[in-house]
């Protein structure tokens, strides 16, 4: 359900990378695995051919993801390779912040505190840029411009997202010394410029949550629970996006369409497809809500504020299951993140 506007960005990204890592003579290799159970047999037949003793990866939290993993990490070492993977799109692992009663959390403000009291003993470190190896024999795969099945986005959706680490930590360092102050109030005016616009490049790892914290903390003398009320606000929106990661792993059936809450599978969604239609194509006749789905349609991108606003629409007026919604923003965000997605949606 990916949007191709986000395959093409993470295409865009991946070219950029390409370039970063042969600056230090590391060369981008890429293969490809047309199923999740075919991953094993690709990454083992590579090994092969270069004589690999050990794989280094970071982690992913989807159902499918976590399985592929598993089952790469189990014919590797199989074969003698030895299988090394990282915590990487979080701060905290899941499985670590946990209740009294260790379960994962269902309540944010709970899973905050928790997070918070780790935050205090300890800072998630910076990870610096490894230094150039020596040269190999060996050169980088060209990156696809595009893949089967995903139709290029126009040139003016592109522009609105360039790609690359430098664009990333330009906007994540214009944020934090222009926009973070006013950032409590005016994330919630979809009219004015109140966030940082980093969505789609923390959902590619362009940028890593602990740059965007570390960043927020610079701003704010070290703090995160007092001082300026912006920084405080824009941390809690990044504890939010590891909640939501936690919630996959510790909840799976949301990988799989099933509710959060499984007592909400009992409520009667109507079948409207004529509605459906209307809300996806931004012709409900109300202002606000087809103006917010062109502004998906048109950036591959919606205001935070707005995405609540068609979600509440579609769901509470429309009475029309909220994983229409779902699916049909993963089809067309740039920043699409099943995690983040799903629990925006439940």
């Amino acid at each position: 359900d990916d949007a191709p506007c986000k395959v093409d960005f993470w295409l865009r990204n991946l070219q950029h990378l390409s370039q970063a890592l042969g600056a230090l003579n590391i060369p981008l290799l890429i293969r490809s695995a047309a199923t999740w159970d075919q991953a094993p047999a690709v990454l083992g037949q590579l090994c092969r051919e270069l004589s690999v003793e050990s794989v280094h990866v970071n982690e992913e939290y989807g159902i499918h993801e976590s399985r592929r993993d598993a089952a790469v990490a189990k014919a590797l070492e199989a074969e003698g390779v030895s299988f090394h993977s990282y915590l990487d799109q979080l701060l905290f692992q899941p499985g670590n912040v946990l209740t009294k009663t260790g379960t994962y959390f269902q309540v944010f403000s709970q899973f905050r505190k928790v997070c918070y009291a780790r935050l205090h003993s300890a800072l998630p470190r910076l990870v610096a840029t490894p230094k150039a190896q020596a040269a190999l024999a060996l050169n980088s795969d060209p990156v696809p411009q595009q893949v089967d099945g995903f139709e290029a986005p126009s040139e003016t959706l592109r522009a609105l997202w360039p790609a690359g680490e430098d664009e990333a930590r330009r906007r994540l360092d214009a944020f934090a010394e222009q926009q973070i102050s006013y950032y409590r109030d005016e994330r919630d005016f979809p009219a004015k410029p109140g966030t940082s616009q980093l969505s789609a490049y923390l959902a590619a790892g362009v940028v890593s949550p602990r740059q965007c914290l570390h960043a927020a903390l610079q701003s704010n003398q070290g703090e995160f629970e007092s001082g300026d009320i912006g920084t405080i606000t824009w941390i809690n929106e990044l504890l939010w996006r590891e909640f939501y990661k936690h919630i996959l792993v510790g909840y799976p059936r949301v990988s799989r369409h099933r509710a959060f809450r499984p007592e909400t599978e009992a409520v009667a969604w109507r079948d409207a497809p004529k509605d459906l239609a209307a809300w996806q194509q931004a012709r409900t006749g109300l202002p606000i809500i087809d103006a917010a789905m062109r502004q998906l349609l048109d950036t591959g991108w919606m205001h935070n504020r707005l995405r609540m606003v068609v979600a509440m629409f579609l769901t509470k007026n429309l009475l029309i299951d909220w994983r229409e919604g779902e699916r049909f923003f993963m089809r067309h965000l740039i920043d699409g993140d099943l995690a983040a997605n799903n629990g925006g949606w439940q």
